[in-house]
């Protein structure tokens, strides 16, 4: 697996506040799958993704600090924000 991407905090509100507002756009006009709107694009390769994945990251002994893990499907391009980006914002 190549290496992830660092990415700030602010990367990470936008993702969270897109999912927000394309859900509630999917409620307010009933709209079924095929008319979804499109989730944000990847920033490596900027193709609109079929799925965005965040997760917590594990704490290890080389790294004893946690972060969000975020993976654009089918892409694959993954990215990081560390736990202090997430702190100072």
């Amino acid at each position: 697996m190549p290496d992830r991407i660092e990415m700030p905090a602010d990367w990470l509100r936008y993702l969270q506040q897109s999912a927000e507002q394309r859900a509630e756009e999917i409620v307010q006009n009933v709209l079924q799958a095929p008319d979804y709107p499109t989730l944000p694009d990847c920033p490596t390769c900027a193709v609109s993704p079929e799925r965005i994945v965040s997760r917590m990251s594990e704490p290890t002994f080389e790294q004893d600090w946690a972060a969000v893990l975020v993976d654009f499907k089918p892409c694959g391009h993954g990215f990081t924000v560390p736990e202090s980006e997430l702190l100072r914002g």
